[in-house]
Formats: C-alpha cells, sequence, structure tokens
C-alpha cells in the first residue's frame, strides 16, 4: 500500500479538492498518475486506492470474493442518509446473510420486467424535455430516479403518500446538491442540529417525515398483504431466512 503512488497534497486539501470539484480531482489524478494511485482523506477512509486501468477494474470484479471484499466502514459516511444497517454499510458474515436473503428476488426474469419499466420511465421523462433547449443532466436524471424509486422500488404512484414521498425524497436529494450541504456528510463536526432552520437540522426533519411515511407504508403492507404485488419492496418484505 505505502509504495502506490500518491498525491503530495495534504489529505485535508484533498477532501476540499474532492468535495469541491471531484471530477476535476479525478482528472488531475488520472493525469499524474494514470493507472492506480492513493487517495488520502477524500472521505472514504484515510487511505484509498483508486483505479482506472480497465484490466484493474475487471481483476477486482472477477477475482475470488476471499481475496477481495467491500468493507462497511468505507461507505459510513452515507449513514445519515441510509442508516447503519444497509447492505452497504455492513460487512462480513452479517453483510454475506443479509445478502443471500436479499437476492432471491432480483432474478434474471424479474431483473427483465424492471429494465423495461425503467426505460419506459426513462422514455417519458426525456420526451418531456423540449428539443434544442440546454438542460441541466443532473435534473434529468433525478426525475428519472426518483420515479423509479417510487413506482418501481416502492410500488407507489397516484396516492397522497406517494406523492408525499417524492417531494421528500427530491428535497432530501436537492439538500446535497452543492459542495457547501454535501460538506456536512464530509465532516462531521457540521452534523449539528441547531434547529429546524439550520442545515443539518432541516436535513433531519426531512429524513424524519420520510420514514414515518415509509413505517406507514410497511405496517400497511403487513396488515393487508398482497401476493400480486412484485414491487422491490414487496418482494424484500416477504424475503426470509432459511429458518424462517
Amino acid at each position: 500500500m505505502n509504495r502506490l503512488a500518491k498525491p503530495r497534497t495534504p489529505a485535508f486539501i484533498q477532501r476540499l479538492q474532492w468535495i469541491l470539484d471531484p471530477v476535476g480531482y479525478l482528472e488531475g489524478t488520472h493525469a499524474a498518475f494514470p493507472d492506480i494511485f492513493m487517495g488520502t482523506g477524500i472521505g472514504f477512509g484515510d487511505r484509498i486506492v483508486l483505479t482506472s486501468h480497465p484490466d484493474a477494474i475487471q481483476y477486482l470484479l472477477t477475482n475470488d470474493r476471499r481475496e477481495f471484499y467491500a468493507p462497511g466502514e468505507l461507505n459510513l459516511i452515507l449513514e445519515p442518509l441510509i442508516g447503519n444497517s444497509s447492505l452497504v454499510t455492513i460487512e462480513g458474515d452479517r453483510h454475506k446473510k443479509r445478502r443471500q436473503v436479499i437476492m432471491p428476488p432480483f432474478h434474471g426474469e424479474r431483473l427483465g420486467t424492471y429494465g423495461e419499466q425503467i426505460c419506459a420511465i426513462t422514455q417519458e421523462v426525456m420526451s418531456s424535455v423540449p428539443t434544442g433547449t440546454p438542460f441541466t443532466a443532473r435534473s434529468i436524471t433525478q426525475r428519472i430516479t426518483l420515479r423509479v424509486i417510487c413506482e418501481i422500488v416502492f410500488g407507489l404512484s397516484g396516492s397522497e403518500r406517494a406523492d408525499q414521498i417524492h417531494t421528500l425524497l427530491r428535497e432530501t436529494a436537492d439538500r446535497f446538491s452543492s459542495p457547501l450541504t454535501s460538506a456536512m456528510l464530509f465532516f462531521t463536526q457540521l452534523q449539528q442540529d441547531l434547529g429546524p432552520w439550520s442545515p443539518w437540522g432541516y436535513f433531519l426533519r426531512l429524513r424524519a417525515k420520510l420514514n414515518e411515511l415509509v413505517y406507514e407504508e410497511l405496517r400497511d403492507r403487513r396488515e393487508h398483504p398482497d401476493p400480486n404485488r412484485t414491487d422491490i419492496l414487496s418482494l424484500l418484505m416477504a424475503a426470509q431466512y432459511e429458518d424462517g
């Protein structure tokens, strides 16, 4: 690890570069270290190896899982958004068991159906963009993503709760759309609830409202199960460990 090339820029400055201009940071480091380098302090652990070499990426993704694994601690920066029990923030045997229990719903035929639905949503959103008019890619891709979450993942559409969840998801995503607000995820010192008008306090209240609506949906589905539902949330709710 220590023999890897790495920028001479102090870790704190690298983190600021990553927050303020992540694309510029990656382009600059790629120009200096085309194949592989070690970044320090960019927010996903003190030291992290980054590579853009196709052969290295293929080796990592296709090699023995006993040699490489995805440590959950590297994703803890996302914990305020996705919680501490998400599949991407846990590791080891706990990760393996959780992954095994949720994988059955994601079989080939079902994924093909989801793919068709995602394509249809994408075409519908893109058809609303006026031809010849500049647009922000982020706003369009966010619209697509939020509809996929609401309609395919949650199976929600055409209800008051669906509209509320969609609105809160959009507001939460917008909350971290600028370097200034996204810095709250990288610097825990900024995660201070100073009331509803403070940046972190406002986010916490958004998250609480969203959690309340999602748990209401979970309660309704447990009380009124529908075996014909094919959305991802319903399939995951029906998943069980081997012991039942």
